[in-house]
């Protein structure tokens, strides 16, 4: 419109063009390709947190895992152990039995530098693959070792020294069964577990582990850690697929979020790409948590597809966060004495 024609216009009218103007200029939620790469959602507790009925299915689940007795053991200081001059950690394979598969289930287990020398008690990551790749996938396609090795190598590095458990799904991961003793959670909680920390001297606390997964893996990671809170301070889902109808309501990520209080002590992390298909149901899950007060990190990406790719370029994201709270000096942790 000529600026001639502006001073006619009735005052009321002008006023509301500036409003529109400055709104539109102003909206928060307009995209920004070129300025914003990774959107982060850290959940804050709200205020007045929406209240919500607990489903009638939830009740707590016991701890299936077993302690076994500590054997005694000489006093740390009358123990020389040997130096250890070690730069880079360890892949090992290995293999523990499963009664609910009747047959061995092979692992992947990355340990740092001086792991058996240092006569500590190391925190650990239990790292589920997804469905068309097995318990090489971390190492092999994402490069898990090559990351932690350059981080623990660097003075400066975010990265606590930790061990990885990489185990298999076999069929049982693919298949939607979730009868009690016969699922993929059963054969993570009570074979895997008590094999590893009955075999190496790892820590067997719930703050020295955790557990996350990438698609059908994350979706088993954060199941079985929303339903034993008590055995994980924290959880990862990498690109997790929660489809409709997935699993009952009993190990569904969807329904579990609505038990978890705010007052959780899990932490949870969850990332996907914006054009992933299972992103609706990722932020779906994200907003469930927000809006009971949960926290929790959210991150979605404007690039990356579902594949290696896009996992690999965050595997530093997903160490630095597993292991967040842990000591960066191995004398720091807990003595296996």
């Amino acid at each position: 419109m000529p600026k001639s024609y502006l001073w006619k216009l009735p005052a009321s009218f002008l006023v509301l063009v500036g409003i529109i103007i400055l709104v539109v200029a102003c909206e928060p939620l307009a995209p920004d390709d070129q300025s914003q790469q990774v959107i982060v959602v850290t959940a804050t507790a709200l205020p007045s947190p929406r209240p919500s009925a607990t489903p009638p299915f939830v009740t707590p689940l016991p701890t299936r895992i077993e302690a076994t007795a500590t054997p005694t053991l000489a006093p740390r200081s009358a123990i020389t152990l040997p130096s250890c001059d070690e730069t880079e950690g360890r892949v090992l394979d290995a293999t523990f039995t499963s009664m609910i598969i009747e047959g061995d289930i092979p692992y992947r287990m990355y340990v740092p530098p001086c792991f058996f020398t240092s006569g500590q008690r190391y925190p650990y990551v239990i790292l589920l693959h997804g469905s068309t790749f097995n318990y090489t996938q971390w190492t092999d396609d994402l490069g898990v070792q090559t990351v932690m090795d350059e981080e623990l190598a660097d003075p400066l590095n975010p990265l606590p020294p930790m061990v990885l458990i990489m185990p298999d799904g076999d069929l049982l991961m693919q298949e939607n069964t979730f009868d009690e003793e016969a699922s993929y959670e059963n054969v993570i909680l009570d074979e895997l577990i008590p094999a590893v920390e009955s075999q190496y001297c790892l820590w067997t606390e719930r703050e020295g582990r955790a557990i996350g997964g990438i698609s059908r893996g994350g979706f088993w990671a954060i199941s079985i850690a929303f339903r034993h809170q008590d055995l994980f301070s924290a959880v990862g889902g990498h690109s997790p697929v929660f489809d409709e109808g997935i699993a009952p309501p009993l190990n569904d990520p969807l329904q579990l979020a609505q038990t978890i209080p705010p007052t959780s002590q899990l932490r949870i992390y969850l990332d996907v790409t914006q054009t992933d298909i299972a992103e609706a149901n990722v932020t779906a899950l994200s907003n469930i948590l927000r809006s009971n007060g949960v926290l929790h990190t959210y991150e979605i990406s404007p690039t990356g597809n579902h594949d290696n790719e896009y996992w690999a370029a965050h595997v530093l994201d997903y160490l630095m966060f597993y292991g967040e709270n842990w000591p960066r000096d191995a004398a720091e942790l807990p003595s296996c004495f």
